[in-house]
């Protein structure tokens, strides 16, 4: 980060009283003062503080600001095994502008089922987050969203990363359907209970007829 200074000198030592320099001057006093940034950085919230069950859209958790998964982790190993398996293409790395004016790097691919993915990096190289979506309706879709909860950061627990998936799905289409028959509008959206573990969180979304799932660096405040 750089820092820059600057100094204010002495403007005059004598003050000239014409009527154009008191116009000046009250002009200058009238003058807008420039409003303070609004820019905040988001608090991670405490993992005990997350909803474990799913719950309707409008009630989805926040999270804090995304990070790097890990120091040193691209990544790529894993994206180029999961573009093998699932027959994804992968486009090359894109520059994209975040709302608070940073740029993030991503890179996004598509498989011919329909399947999705796309890998951000926070800092340019560590990745940061990683989404997977996919059908409904694909036969294959939790099989594809399963592997992608294989991400291989140290400290991430794969076994109940795929029993909290398989469960977040049946509890996400539980409420879907709960809501489709109280609203009519099968365009409900609805967003699962959070699990953490290791250096990110999880949580998946349902939207009409897609499954996105969000596994996310540094979102979440992990101590209890």
């Amino acid at each position: 980060m750089t820092l820059v200074i600057s100094t204010a000198g002495a403007v005059s030592c004598s003050r000239d009283n014409s009527p154009e320099t008191a116009a000046s001057e009250s002009s200058k006093a009238s003058a807008p003062r420039p409003e303070p940034s609004t820019t905040t950085t988001r608090t991670a919230p405490r993992a005990a503080d997350l909803p474990k069950h799913a719950v309707a859209g409008d009630e989805r958790p926040s999270f804090g600001a995304v990070d790097t998964m890990a120091s040193g982790y691209t990544g790529k190993d894993f994206l180029a095994g999961l573009s093998k398996d699932w027959k994804l293409e992968l486009d090359k790395p894109v520059e994209q502008e975040m709302p608070d004016g940073n740029m993030r790097t991503y890179i996004h691919g598509r498989g011919g089922g329909g399947a999705t993915v796309s890998a951000g990096y926070d800092d340019h190289e560590d990745m940061s987050s990683l989404v997977c979506r996919t059908g409904t309706k694909q036969s294959d879709g939790l099989g594809f969203l399963t592997a992608c909860t294989g991400l291989d950061v140290v400290g991430v627990d794969h076994g109940k990363a795929s029993s909290w998936l398989d469960q977040a799905k049946k509890e996400t289409d539980s409420l879907y359907e709960k809501k489709v028959a109280e609203t009519g509008n099968k365009k409900e959206y609805v967003v699962s209970g959070v699990f953490t573990s290791g250096p990110v969180v999880m949580v998946l979304h349902r939207a009409y007829d897609k499954y996105s799932l969000r596994i996310l660096g540094g979102a979440v405040e992990q101590n209890m």
